[in-house]
């Protein structure tokens, strides 16, 4: 974890240090709520507040020091006042990467990025120290405080890194300096601020110039926009999900529908059988990419299927509740775009009982957002018995295509809420996903709660 004196930092960032410059400050936060005795504390402008308006919060938690854009009289403590209190973050988390004396392994792409990144944390763990940024703090503030929050110690550190506009990977590599890259798949996320996916490949390959010259490029080779980045760098390269082609590669794969799967990690001369308690082919592709970096980097193979074996998904990425009732509950809730809906339709279609969507409008789609929809609400009328479509026009777009199934549409998770308590039975499978910003957490908790 980052440790500096307040001086320290005022003459590394060039800021004006308002207070005591011999001040011991360890770690960083820029949500007050999360604040530890000895951050620093780092105001951010945002859409919804200010964080300078939370300075004596932060301080009142126990914040060290303030990094600020200006001073806030009624704060007693530090502070360091800076033009730009974002770009001051990222320029201490650059001097951090470069000080902290760990490799880095950066894990990009359009889905399963949060997931591959736990997956690849936990392969490394069985070999070497390993760090990791947590949740999908994957952002141009999320990720350097992840970098200056990691433990003492570590030899390797696992960050997701995302992006929703052009030139903003390139400023994340700048302060990563990746030694291993992995990208997961280009797919329609973001399209509002793309014109295509061939867009959104480019900018992905914003990292490749960052990666480490010694350092190694793992690609997917079943992606051709993914395949299409190994000539960008001219050092090793591996890859996977080719059957016979690449690196490593997935046969034998056998559903388990929510209990998960079994399948074999292949390569030219082994294979290696593996049991995975997550449900989906996805899920096993997920592993698959974690698996081929992490062997790259060292990791024994005799170490991935006892690892693989006891993987467990993060929080609202397909977690599976039993409920006393005698319902299941997918919850999926944390985000959704079309590919990662429909594959997780598939797997609803694999199992057993009365199959009952929960779906989301898929938000920052832009123009083609009704045909995407029409295409998932396709999906979803093809293996589930009830569809619950939940936002604006474009969930009524999405039932409409659901034909034949039995279709409602509401403006929001209460509405689902409320559809669903007079609508379930014992023995009902219920898929929740959307856009994070519909909110079916609510959702997923709400059905939970009721048990």
């Amino acid at each position: 974890m980052m440790e500096r004196r307040t001086g320290e930092i005022a003459a590394l960032l060039g800021a004006d240090l308002r207070g005591a410059d011999d001040v011991l400050v360890q770690g960083v936060a820029f949500d007050s709520r999360e604040v530890a005795p000895g951050n620093l504390f780092v105001a951010l402008p945002g859409e919804r507040a200010d964080g300078h308006a939370f300075v004596g919060a932060a301080a009142a938690r126990g914040a060290a020091a303030a990094l600020v854009a200006r001073p806030c009289g009624d704060a007693a403590l530090p502070q360091l006042v800076v033009t730009d209190t974002l770009d001051a973050l990222q320029r201490l988390a650059a001097d951090q990467r470069y000080r902290g004396g760990f490799r880095l392994a950066a894990v990009t792409g359009s889905v399963g990025k949060t997931s591959t990144k736990e997956h690849l944390a936990a392969f490394l763990a069985t070999t070497f120290p390993t760090g990791a940024t947590r949740d999908s703090r994957n952002s141009q503030a999320g990720f350097p405080t992840e970098l200056c929050n990691q433990p003492e110690g570590i030899a390797w550190m696992v960050a997701e890194l995302g992006m929703n506009h052009p030139g903003e990977l390139d400023r994340l590599g700048r302060i990563a300096r990746p030694d291993a890259l992995l990208y997961t798949v280009v797919a329609p996320v973001h399209l509002e601020f793309f014109p295509d996916l061939d867009a959104i490949a480019e900018a992905k390959a914003e990292l490749i110039p960052h990666l480490a010259a010694d350092g190694v490029l793992v690609l997917n080779a079943a992606d051709r926009r993914v395949a299409a980045l190994a000539p960008r760098f001219a050092g090793r390269v591996v890859t996977y999900g080719a059957p016979g082609v690449s690196h490593l590669w997935i046969e034998d794969y056998r559903s388990r529908g929510l209990l998960g799967s079994t399948f074999s990690l292949c390569s030219t001369q082994e294979r290696w059988p593996l049991s995975l308690p997550l449900p989906g082919r996805h899920s096993a592709d997920n592993v698959l990419a974690a698996a081929a970096c992490a062997l790259s980097l060292g990791v024994p193979p005799e170490s991935l299927p006892p690892r693989a074996a006891t993987l467990t998904p993060p929080p609202r990425r397909g977690v599976v509740h039993r409920l006393p009732s005698g319902i299941t509950v997918v919850d999926d809730s944390y985000n959704a775009s079309p590919v990662a809906v429909q594959r997780l339709l598939e797997l609803l279609g694999e199992t057993p009982g009365r199959r009952v969507a929960v779906l989301g409008e898929m938000l920052e789609l832009g123009a083609g957002a009704p045909a995407f929809h029409a295409q998932v609400g396709a999906a979803a009328g093809q293996v589930a018995a009830v569809v619950v479509a939940v936002g604006g026009s474009n969930a009524e777009v999405l039932a409409r295509a659901a034909a034949p199934a039995e279709c409602r549409v509401v403006r929001d998770a209460a509405g689902a809420a409320d559809v669903l308590s007079g609508l379930l039975r014992p023995g009902d499978v219920v898929l929740v996903k959307g856009s994070r910003g519909v909110g079916l957490d609510r959702v997923v908790d709400a059905l939970v709660e009721a048990g």
